[in-house]
């Protein structure tokens, strides 16, 4: 099994920044039905992949990716560094919707910045139709792309590295429910002087599992990036006796920031597979003793 590590930058280059996230690919990625999910929470995801293996026989292989978008999205798919890297290799890319019908694609393409050879493909420009999951498929000349993932010329097997750069895509995240201090009225009263902690219930839904969260993740306060986590209950409770298991976490209430006009709370995280998700509460803030 070969692992390939799949790098999210906030600008397009290799460094990561603090709220870069970074995964490993696991093989294998096809058939279609079979593709790896990528979390877009960044205007561009770089992946680095490998077509088969590198330095030895070739082996038979197809890489899917599969990322959520919205209507309107313009994105691009660019190949660099099929030409260039470890072991050259001629590139096809294609685009499918939800119902794996080729939308797009494109085997040769102009040098860009990422590439030294037109054999780099990329498809350029491309409207995303409708809000939902789109595929991208990439393969070796001639092996096309039919509909359904199935591909012409399957015996033309070659082997090779490559980066895949998907850009345009807007970032997407669940949104779940929150309550601030459980247990209390609508509005939850907080001091922003005090030096305690904060308690917030994340809650389970019939579309979110409150205890896959990755708890490393979580962020929390005034604008729901602040790093205020304390720690959270090791096992679950049902919080709002829906049935559901919901998460407890504790947040140190200074770290939070909140001041004397916040009327809401954020919370931010990921879940273990890696989905984005956010969650909104209401405060009533203790007023400021004149």
């Amino acid at each position: 099994m070969n692992l390939r590590a799949l790098a999210i930058t906030l600008t397009g280059t290799m460094a990561l920044s603090a709220n870069a996230w970074a995964v490993e690919e696991q093989e294998e990625n096809h058939p279609i039905a079979s593709a790896q999910t990528l979390v877009v929470d960044s205007s561009v995801m770089d992946i680095d992949a490998v077509l088969g293996e590198i330095g030895s026989s070739r082996v038979d292989d197809l890489d899917f990716f599969t990322f959520y978008g919205n209507a309107g999205d313009v994105v691009t798919l660019d190949i660099d560094g099929g030409y260039g890297g470890s072991q050259n290799v001629d590139t096809i890319i294609a685009v499918f919707d939800a119902d794996q019908t080729v939308l797009r694609m494109n085997d040769d393409s102009p040098v860009d910045d990422g590439s030294i050879s037109t054999a780099d493909a990329r498809v350029d420009n491309f409207v995303l139709p409708t809000t939902g999951y789109y595929t991208v498929g990439v393969s070796n000349f001639p092996r096309y792309f039919k509909n359904g993932g199935d591909i012409y010329y399957a015996s033309y097997v070659a082997n090779g590295d490559y980066r895949l750069v998907i850009s345009g895509v807007s970032p997407s995240m669940m949104q779940v429910s929150i309550e601030v201090k459980p247990g209390n009225q609508v509005f939850s009263p907080i001091n922003p002087k005090s030096r305690g902690k904060v308690p917030v219930a994340i809650l389970s839904s019939d579309s979110f599992d409150a205890l896959g969260v990755d708890i490393s993740t979580l962020t929390f306060g005034a604008t729901g990036d602040e790093d205020s986590l304390s720690h959270c209950g090791k096992n679950g409770e049902d919080v709002n006796d829906d049935g559901m298991l919901d998460l407890v976490c504790h947040f140190y209430n200074k770290k939070a920031e909140f001041n004397y006009e916040s009327m809401e709370a954020t919370l931010r995280g990921r879940t273990q597979m890696g989905t984005v998700f956010e969650g909104r509460g209401f405060l009533k803030v203790v007023p400021a003793k004149r």
